[in-house]
């Protein structure tokens, strides 16, 4: 049988797994991106500038420029406008937006990719990822955290218009107007590999942005990847000789791929089990709702049971969903002590409470995906499948002290 060929070398992979890469993303894995990104906004805009036909195609800054000069006469309200209703189209909920993020979506699920350079203006990658300040302007770098994901976006985004780089003029006076933005820029591309996706090799904009790269690091830059589907053997071998290996897969191909190798290599959790942890935390809240107007003493056990499993769960899939690193095995260890010391003092609401806490983590670090106990036996002292409305004598006494006046439970 044959083996699949690889799509993402070794060497990037060590990188990725190390947190050694930028990715820097294009129009081609949003608004651009066919069916739904054709025609293209540059098709759009040469139709509606009238472009003379006789002419070869011009740069995209310099058909935006001629378009201001032509329509608007030299304004640029026109233009943003016209990039303002391209943008809304794909941000409508339904079918066209979910092609037009379902990269920024894959990215999201890759806590190893927190460093993301957009030359893109539309806010999918910041909501995708859900941050909060994307870095924009200088003053937005105040709010810069290399703990956590960020969005660099050099040209621009629409939710500040006056931001945009669009236009010939644009390109040349962005540095001036940002330097802070790009003295963060090049401290990424100096120090960390470059993955591009989403940039034909041939656009006029790849070509703008590379040739800034390696003006600025010359022969000591990084190798640099990009991948792009439509490659031709001679860009491919053009790019080698510059420093650039070419992959002619879709950037989805890497996500998808990257995806199963860490999780083959333990290095993110299936989305299999978050699937199912995200099924199980609607189920036991469900059951936790159904429970809660009841008062006996088992009823109560359980509920403070199901605080810990409902507690656990947000976390788990908090972690998974914002792509952040966790080290839940030392989290487990945390927990198997603390209901220790709880078992010692007898502590019936914070037995059951941390008991399921224990339970999700524990599955959620051995991969267990079998169904998850809804309820708690004080007989046993363990997570069971079967509610028990009323405890042993002795257990009942204990929980009528626990929820005895002034003794609240824990806040939901």
């Amino acid at each position: 049988m044959k083996t699949k060929k690889k799509i993402i070398p070794d060497p990037l992979y060590d990188d990725i797994k190390a947190r050694h890469v930028v990715l820097f993303a294009g129009a081609g894995i949003s608004t651009e991106m066919a069916p739904y990104g054709t025609p293209t906004f540059y098709d759009i805009i040469k139709a509606k500038a009238r472009y003379p036909a006789k002419l070869p195609p011009p740069p995209f800054p310099d058909l935006m420029q001629y378009f201001c000069e032509k329509v608007d006469g030299g304004q640029r309200n026109r233009l943003t406008r016209e990039i303002l209703d391209r943008i809304a189209w794909f941000s409508a909920p339904g079918e066209v937006n979910n092609f037009a993020t379902m990269f920024h979506h894959l990215v999201a699920e890759i806590s190893q990719f927190d460093s993301i350079v957009t030359t893109n203006w539309d806010p999918f990658f910041e909501r995708s990822l859900n941050i909060l300040v994307p870095m924009v302007e200088d003053k937005d770098l105040a709010f810069w955290d290399d703990k956590k994901k960020q969005v660099l976006k050099i040209h621009g985004c629409v939710t500040r218009p006056y931001t945009l780089v669009v236009t010939t003029d644009d390109y040349r006076s962005c540095i001036q107007r940002y330097p802070l933005i790009f003295n963060k820029l090049r401290d990424l591309i100096a120090t960390k590999t470059i993955i591009f996706v989403g940039y034909g090799l041939t656009d006029s904009d790849f070509r703008l942005i590379f040739d800034d790269i390696t003006s600025r690091l010359g022969s000591l830059r990084k190798l640099a990847y990009a991948y792009d589907p439509n490659a031709s053997d001679e860009s491919i071998d053009f790019w080698r000789e510059r420093g650039v290996s070419v992959i002619k897969e879709p950037g989805v191909a890497l996500l998808y791929e990257l995806r199963q190798r860490l999780e083959k290599d333990g290095l993110k959790p299936p989305r299999g089990l978050t699937m199912f942890m995200d099924r199980q935390a609607e189920r036991i809240r469900n059951i936790h709702h159904k429970r809660s107007s009841l008062s006996s003493p088992g009823a109560f056990v359980s509920a403070m049971y199901q605080d810990g499993l409902l507690h656990s769960l947000n976390k788990v899939l908090i972690y998974d969903y914002l792509g952040e690193s966790n080290d839940l095995a030392k989290h487990e260890e945390d927990l198997t002590q603390t209901l220790k010391r709880m078992l010692k003092k007898r502590d019936v609401k914070e037995i059951a409470y941390y008991a399921g806490r224990l339970e999700i983590v524990k599955r959620f670090n051995a991969r267990d995906s079998s169904r998850i106990p809804a309820y708690f036996d004080m007989d046993r002292f363990k997570p069971s499948h079967t509610f028990r409305a009323y405890l042993t004598p002795s257990h009942v006494s204990q929980v009528s002290r626990s929820i005895a006046p002034g003794r609240r439970s824990r806040p939901r």
